[in-house]
C-alpha cells in the first residue's frame, strides 16, 4: 500500500516538474509560470535554419522593404533595413545559436515589428501559445472632449464580455489581488514608477516585441489607442462593448511578470499595487513534448488560418474576392470564439461595458449597422466595424448583405428625412478590399472604379511568375493581367500592360522594380454592385468618425473618399496631450494588400516554380509570415509616390470623456452638433 502511494506520488511529481504541465494543469496561471514553459522548448538549430532561410527568400515580395529604408515624410516615421535584421538572426542561428527556441521566434519577430507596419508581422504558435492578461484595462480620459490634456484611467475589466476572462477574478483574488472593483475610474499617478502618460506614450512610440506588443502601426497615435480601451462592436455578441486593449491583454509574454501602479481613487486617495500578470493557455498540449508537437510543429489542423484560406480557394470564390487588406484582431482569436461560445454569466457587478445605442436601426448585417440618430434626427450613422465577418457567413453572401443594407438603409434614411451621414470606422481592422469597394460605390456610385492604383514589387521570381500565369491564362494567380484594369478602367490584354517589363525605380539609393500601375477588377458593370445610381448623399454630408485605428481595406475606403469627395473627420482619443501630436482619421496600415507565405507558395505551385531555387519553403513550424504585398498610389499628395508616407490630418480632434468612451451613441450625437449644428 505504502509503495504504491510513493510510486503514484513520484509519477505525480515527475509530471508536475514539467513546466508545461504545471502552466496548462489551471485556466488562469501567473506569467512566470507560463513563460516558463515557452523557455522550456529547445533550440534546433536544423529546424531553425529552414525558418529564417524561408523568411529572408520571402523579403521579394515585400513591395515596401526599400521604402522603409527611410521615410521622405517626418511625421511618418520608418527607418528599418529588415533584411540586415533577418540576416543577423541568420548568421546567430547558423553558429551560436540561440538560447531557447522562444528567444530565436521573438527574434525574428522583432525584425519584422519594428517595420511598424501592421501587415508585416512574423508570428509563431510556439510564442502565442497563452494570453496574458490584466485585470484592468486604460482609458485615456477628458472632463470635456475639447480639454487639452486627458488622464489615464483606471479600468476594471472583469466584465468585458467576449474577451475569455471567466475565472480571471477568482484566479487574482486566490493570488492576493483584491478589492479591485472600488478602484474603477482612479486616476492612474505613475506605471512602474514613471508618470502614466509619459510611460504610456514612450510604449506606444516603441511598441516593442519585447513588451508583447504586435504589429505596430505608422505612427504614435494609432498605436497609442491600440493600448486603450476604446468602444468597438462585436460582431459575434451583436453588442457594443469595450475592447480590453493591448495595454492589458498580449499574446506574446509582455517582457514582466507584474505591473505597479500608483492611483488617485475616487475618494481622493493614493494607492500602490503591484498586480503580476495571468495567462490562461491558448495551445494544445500538457506537457513540453506535446506542447512542441501540437502548438509549435506544423500539423495537418493545428493551422486555423491556413483551413480558413483552403475553404476559401476550395469554394471557387473568384480571386478578386479573395483579396485582403486586414490586420490582425488585438487578442487571439481561440480567446473570443471560446468566450462566444460559452453562455455569458452574469456579472458580479453592474459594469456597463456592453452597450447598445438606444438609436432606431435602418438595418444591421454583421459588422454594419446603420441608425438615425434621436437628438439630431436629420443625421444618420454608418458604423463599419470591419470589412470582414468574423463569423462564418461565406463571403458572396457578406458582400450581398453589405452592399444591399447600404442601399435600404441609406435610403430609409433619406425617408426619414435624414440629410447628413457619420461614417464611424473607428478600430475598423480592413477585410476585403471587395466589401471596401462596394461600400465606395453605395456612397458614390458614379465613380466609374472606386480606389487608388496599386503596384506590385517585382523580382526574377515574380516576374518567372508572371510570365507563366499570363503563357496559361491562370485566372487564380495574383500575377495574370486578365485580373486587373488600366487606368481607363479597361481590362487588361496582355502582359506587357504590367510586370512585361516591370518599372525600374531607385528607392532610397536600392535599384528595385514594380508593376505599371493597375487597378483591381471586380467584375462587369463595375458599379451593379449597387443599387444606388446616384450618390445618396454629398460629400459634405458625410463625416468620418474615428479614433485613427484603420487598417489598408479601411484607409483605402477612407482615403479615397476624403481625397476624391472631400469628406472631413472627426477623431477621438490619442496620446494624452491634444497638441502633442497632429492625428489622422486614418492613420493605421495604407497598404494595398496583404499577402502571407501560404499565399507565395499557393502562387508558386500554380506556376509550377515551388522548386525554384529562389522560392521559399514551407516552414517546418506553426508560423505565418505575412506582408505588405502592393503599394497604393494615391491621387494627390503623392509624396514619394505612395499611399503609405501621405499624411491626412484630422479635421477636428476631441478627447474621449468618462461619459462617451464606451457609449457611441454619445459620440455620435456630439458630433452630429460639431459639424452641423443643433438643428
Amino acid at each position: 500500500m505504502h509503495l504504491l502511494l510513493l510510486t503514484a506520488l513520484s509519477v505525480g511529481l515527475a509530471r508536475a516538474a514539467d513546466p508545461c504541465t504545471l502552466a496548462t494543469a489551471s485556466t488562469w496561471v501567473t506569467s512566470k509560470v507560463a513563460h516558463a514553459c515557452e523557455l522550456n522548448v529547445p533550440f534546433d538549430q536544423a529546424r531553425s535554419m529552414a525558418v529564417i532561410n524561408s523568411t529572408i527568400k520571402s523579403l521579394q515580395y515585400y513591395s515596401l522593404e526599400n521604402w522603409f529604408l527611410h521615410s521622405p515624410n517626418p511625421l511618418i516615421p520608418h527607418d528599418v533595413n529588415v533584411r540586415a535584421l533577418l540576416d543577423t538572426v541568420q548568421r546567430t542561428t547558423a553558429t551560436t545559436g540561440f538560447k531557447t527556441d522562444w528567444d530565436f521566434n521573438l527574434a525574428i519577430a522583432d525584425a519584422y515589428n519594428r517595420e511598424a507596419d501592421g501587415h508585416t508581422v512574423y508570428t509563431a504558435e510556439c510564442i502565442e501559445g497563452f494570453s496574458f492578461n490584466l485585470p484592468f484595462s486604460i482609458g485615456t480620459l477628458a472632463t470635456s472632449p475639447f480639454d487639452a490634456t486627458a488622464v489615464p484611467t483606471f479600468l476594471v475589466n472583469y466584465d468585458f464580455p467576449e474577451q475569455g476572462r471567466d475565472g480571471l477574478e477568482a484566479f487574482f483574488e486566490s493570488i492576493g489581488v483584491n478589492n479591485i472593483r472600488p478602484l474603477d475610474g482612479s486616476r492612474i499617478l505613475e506605471i512602474n514608477g514613471v508618470d502614466a502618460s509619459s510611460f504610456l506614450v514612450d510604449l506606444a512610440t516603441r511598441s516593442s516585441i519585447s513588451d508583447g506588443l504586435f504589429g505596430s502601426f505608422e505612427t504614435v497615435e494609432p498605436r497609442y489607442m491600440r493600448l486603450m480601451s476604446r468602444y468597438s462592436a462585436d460582431t459575434v455578441s451583436g453588442l457594443y462593448t469595450q475592447e480590453v486593449g493591448r495595454f492589458a491583454q498580449r499574446v506574446v509574454w509582455p517582457g514582466a511578470d507584474s505591473v505597479t501602479v500608483t492611483l488617485q481613487t475616487p475618494k481622493g486617495s493614493k494607492e500602490t499595487l503591484t498586480i503580476p500578470w495571468a495567462a490562461t493557455f491558448v495551445g494544445s498540449g500538457n506537457t513540453t513534448a506535446s506542447f512542441i508537437a501540437e502548438t509549435c510543429l506544423v500539423t495537418d489542423d493545428n493551422s486555423a488560418a491556413r483551413k480558413r484560406k483552403r475553404d476559401l480557394r476550395a469554394s471557387g470564390t473568384p480571386l478578386n474576392q479573395r483579396r485582403k487588406a486586414v490586420i490582425p484582431a488585438g487578442s487571439q482569436a481561440a480567446i473570443r470564439k471560446a468566450a462566444a461560445s460559452a453562455p455569458m454569466a452574469p456579472p458580479a457587478a453592474p459594469s456597463g461595458n456592453a452597450v447598445t445605442p438606444n438609436l432606431k436601426s435602418f438595418g444591421h448585417f454583421v459588422t454594419l449597422d446603420v441608425y438615425q440618430l434621436a437628438e439630431h434626427p436629420k443625421v444618420g450613422v454608418v458604423y463599419l466595424e470591419q470589412f470582414e465577418p468574423q463569423d462564418d457567413t461565406a463571403a458572396q453572401d457578406y458582400f450581398d448583405g453589405i452592399s444591399d443594407t447600404l442601399f435600404t438603409g441609406l435610403t430609409a434614411l433619406k425617408a426619414a428625412g435624414v440629410e447628413h451621414v457619420l461614417i464611424d470606422q473607428s478600430g475598423n481592422r480592413g477585410g476585403f478590399i471587395f466589401a471596401g469597394a462596394i461600400a465606395m460605390w453605395s456612397l458614390f456610385p458614379l465613380d466609374l472604379y472606386p480606389g487608388f492604383p496599386a503596384v506590385f514589387r517585382e523580382s526574377d521570381l515574380i516576374k518567372r511568375e508572371s510570365d507563366i500565369a499570363a503563357a496559361t491564362n491562370d485566372t487564380d494567380s495574383e500575377y495574370f493581367f486578365g485580373n486587373y484594369r488600366d487606368l481607363n478602367y479597361v481590362l487588361l490584354k496582355n502582359n506587357s500592360q504590367i510586370f512585361d517589363p516591370p518599372v525600374p525605380q531607385t528607392v532610397n539609393g536600392v535599384k528595385d522594380a514594380f508593376s505599371k500601375h493597375f487597378f483591381d477588377d471586380f467584375g462587369p458593370g463595375s458599379s451593379s454592385v449597387t443599387n444606388f445610381t446616384s450618390p445618396p448623399f454629398e460629400g459634405k454630408d458625410l463625416v468620418f468618425v474615428a479614433n485613427s485605428i484603420c487598417a489598408s481595406t479601411c484607409s483605402i475606403f477612407s482615403s479615397y473618399i476624403f481625397q476624391k469627395h472631400g469628406v472631413r473627420s472627426a477623431v477621438f482619443g490619442g496620446t494624452p496631450s491634444a497638441t502633442a501630436a497632429m492625428s489622422q482619421f486614418d492613420g493605421g496600415v495604407k497598404g494595398s494588400e496583404v499577402t502571407d507565405l501560404d499565399e507565395m507558395l499557393f502562387e508558386l505551385q500554380l506556376a509550377g516554380l515551388q522548386d525554384d531555387p529562389a522560392a521559399p519553403q514551407p516552414l517546418p513550424i506553426n508560423a505565418d509570415i505575412t506582408m505588405n504585398f502592393r503599394n497604393a498610389i494615391p491621387f494627390i499628395d503623392q509624396q514619394d509616390g505612395i499611399l503609405e508616407y501621405v499624411f491626412e490630418e484630422a479635421t477636428k480632434k476631441f478627447q474621449f470623456t468618462k461619459d462617451n468612451f464606451n457609449r457611441p451613441q454619445l459620440v455620435w450625437e456630439f458630433v452630429a452638433e460639431e459639424f452641423f449644428g443643433k438643428n
